[in-house]
Parts: C-alpha cells; sequence; structure tokens
C-alpha cells in the first residue's frame, strides 16, 4: 500500500514539475525579442507586384520588427490576415521555426492577362484563378493585353475575388488567357486582342505586322492550333509582312490576305 502511495507520490509530482518548467520556459519564451524574419517567396513567379522588401515594410507597419518585437507580442492569424489582404499576395504563413525565428511564407499572384480601358478604374490584370488584381504603380506586368468592347459591370470591385464570375463576357476572356498562358508559343507571340463591336476577336502578334481575325470566341482550341501552324509551317519571319490579315474563324481554313 505504502509502495503504491509513493508511486503516486512520484508521477503527481513529476507533474507538477512538468508543468512548472514548461510554465518557465514558455514565460521566459514569450519576454524574448524574435531575432530573426525570414521572408520567403515560395514559387517566385518573378512577377513583382511586391517585393521582401515591401513585405519587410508592411511587418513594420504592424509592429513587427526584428530585435525589437517580444514574442508575445506576436498574433501569427492576425499577421497572415493582413498579408493575405494585399492584392499581389494568393497566400501567406506564418509561423515560428525550431530556432525561435519568424518565418513568413508568401505565394504571390500570377497574372495571365491585362485589361485596358479609358476609364481608369476599368484598367487591371486578372491572375490565374480568373480572380482580378488592381495596377501597380511600380511594375508592369507582359501579359497579353485586352481592350475594346469589353462589357463589365458598371460596379467593380479590385478586391472581391469573385466581382467578374457574374459576367458571362468575362468568362470567355478568361478561356482566352488560360489557353494563351499555357502555352508557350502563343504566350510570346500574342501581345494584345481587341474586342470590336459585334464581340469579334482581333489578335496582334508580336512578329508580323499583320491582323489575327478570330472571330467570337468558340472553337478556341482550333483556333490556335491554325494559328501555330501558320507561324510553324507558313511564310519565313522576314516574309511575314506582306500579309494584313490571317483569318482563323471558319473551320478547317486558313485564310490570308496580301497588302496591296
Amino acid at each position: 500500500m505504502i509502495k503504491k502511495i509513493l508511486i503516486i507520490f512520484f508521477w503527481v509530482t513529476l507533474l507538477v514539475l512538468w508543468i512548472g518548467l514548461s510554465a518557465f520556459v514558455s514565460n521566459r519564451y514569450n519576454e524574448l525579442v524574435i531575432k530573426n524574419i525570414d521572408i520567403n517567396l515560395i514559387d517566385d513567379n518573378q512577377h513583382h507586384f511586391i517585393t521582401k522588401s515591401e513585405i519587410s515594410s508592411l511587418l513594420s507597419s504592424l509592429g513587427i520588427v526584428s530585435e525589437v518585437t517580444l514574442n508575445k507580442e506576436i498574433e501569427l492569424s492576425y499577421i497572415e490576415n493582413k498579408l493575405i489582404n494585399h492584392p499581389a499576395v494568393s497566400k501567406a504563413e506564418v509561423y515560428f521555426n525550431n530556432n525561435g525565428d519568424l518565418e513568413v511564407d508568401i505565394k504571390k499572384r500570377t497574372p495571365i492577362a491585362r485589361f485596358v480601358s479609358p476609364v481608369y478604374e476599368k484598367n487591371f490584370y486578372v491572375d490565374e484563378r480568373g480572380y482580378l488584381m488592381p495596377l501597380c504603380s511600380t511594375y508592369v506586368s507582359r501579359v497579353p493585353i485586352f481592350s475594346g468592347n469589353i462589357n463589365f459591370p458598371e460596379k467593380l470591385n479590385l478586391y472581391a475575388l469573385d466581382s467578374l464570375h457574374r459576367a458571362p463576357a468575362f468568362q470567355e476572356i478568361y478561356e482566352m488567357s488560360k489557353i494563351i498562358n499555357n502555352d508557350s508559343f502563343l504566350k510570346s507571340q500574342i501581345v494584345q486582342i481587341h474586342i470590336n463591336n459585334n464581340g469579334y476577336f482581333e489578335l496582334i502578334p508580336r512578329i508580323g505586322n499583320q491582323r489575327i481575325l478570330f472571330g467570337l470566341a468558340e472553337n478556341m482550341e482550333n483556333k490556335f492550333k491554325k494559328i501555330k501552324l501558320f507561324y510553324a509551317n507558313g511564310p519565313q519571319a522576314k516574309e511575314l509582312n506582306k500579309y494584313d490579315t490571317l483569318n482563323v474563324i471558319y473551320d478547317n481554313q486558313i485564310i490570308c490576305s496580301k497588302r496591296n
């Protein structure tokens, strides 16, 4: 009986010591300052809508400064939410590593198209998920430009992720943008897409001084295949400027018109 009591007393004492030691270590840890802040750009897409320096400045504005801020003053979820609210950030994760350093992992958004309009509020980018991105005063992304007769809602909220998903016209443009972005040749060759008043698309190439008459946003995969076929097996680069238009509107046809 005494042996059993001693065993229980031993384990209770050990538990109390463990709790006390944990509390002591935790309190001491909370009173330490952050030694290092590591900012990591995950799968960096080389679009500079936000930089490590800007992220560091944003953290500073939240009171997060190495060698100054105490560990106990860090609220990880709050910092993550502030970072995710930046229009160039797709995902943010903030945590302490085993050394006690603050790790900030940022995944940037990737634009795939830009919309140009005489109305400034309707100039913006669209990312790979179909969400809007406002323009950046310090960086311009080299992505295909859409212009012309684009019927968007009167009021656009660049910070509301689904603000254009209800617009059928935008869905067509988004699908076209994805096809271009996912093809290395089209991505380098197609620089602008203009939409006429009748809803027909005209493409402007980087190499060659002709208009590509694309028509409506239908059978897009086949039309882009014909465009690639023309540039791969058609005239040599030095001969391209002899052509005024390249028409891929009709099935199984590529109609080329030479300049007068």
